[in-house]
């Protein structure tokens, strides 16, 4: 699935239906009688009003659209760490045998014991690798593609509840006294699709301080190598 593209789709049947009202407004326009001119004047107030709004819902998607994300690619990336370096690390620990080593028929003294005391520290640093720092990225990598996923859904949502209230809004102009009801009605529907575009901004920032919270702290569990292993 590509969200922009089944945004861009979302926003072609919302401006379907931008046109719809607008021609249906226009057709009973023709019909109001000089009598009621105060539906007219009602009408055309509403439809400023509501002509102000839509450019602000339309700027919104000036730019969100070329910055998409691509949360099945962090997903993938989730897997990777979780399975090539946290699957590999925990793989070498197991390889960390005190049955199977050199010293036991080569290798005495002081520093052969040393050296098998210092194989639970090895084990130690290796697991570490995997239970802590590729476990925190790879969590990190999952918490920020829910959110991108999290966000588009209340994106395609908002545009949903435009749609719907313009959908409001064609039926109610079919009619001359419903004329100045017409806008009131898409104007409801904005008003819902600017709140779900707010929460789906409140999530992604919130997933995103989250994610970058859990890459900051992807090292503090991991054990150093035993220092006699390195001199």
């Amino acid at each position: 699935m590509d969200p922009a593209q089944e945004v861009r789709e979302m926003i072609g049947k919302l401006q379907d239906k931008v046109e719809e009202l607008t021609r249906i407004v226009n057709s009973t326009l023709s019909k109001v009688p000089g009598f009621l001119d105060w539906i007219v004047d009602k009408l055309i107030d509403g439809w400023n009003a509501l002509m102000e709004k839509l450019g602000e819902f339309w700027d919104w998607f000036t730019d969100k659209l070329s910055y998409v994300g691509n949360p099945f690619g962090l997903f993938g990336a989730s897997t990777a760490w979780r399975e090539d370096v946290g699957g590999v690390s925990k793989n070498l620990v197991r390889d960390i045998d005190d049955s199977d080593l050199l010293v036991d028929d080569r290798w005495k003294g002081d520093g052969a014991d040393q050296y098998r005391q210092s194989l639970a520290p090895q084990r130690e640093a290796l697991g570490s690798l995997g239970a802590d720092f590729a476990a925190s990225i790879a969590s990190a990598l999952t918490i920020l593609a829910g959110g991108i996923i999290a966000f588009w859904t209340c994106v395609v949502g908002a545009i949903i509840a435009v749609i719907v209230g313009f959908a409001t809004a064609t039926g109610a102009a079919v009619t001359v006294f419903g004329l100045p009801l017409a806008p009131p009605a898409a104007l409801g529907g904005l008003a819902a699709g600017v709140a779900a575009l707010a929460g789906g901004t409140a999530v992604l920032y919130g997933v995103a301080a989250l994610s970058r919270s859990t890459l900051g702290g992807a090292a503090s569990g991991v054990q150093s190598w035993p220092q006699f292993v390195t001199e």
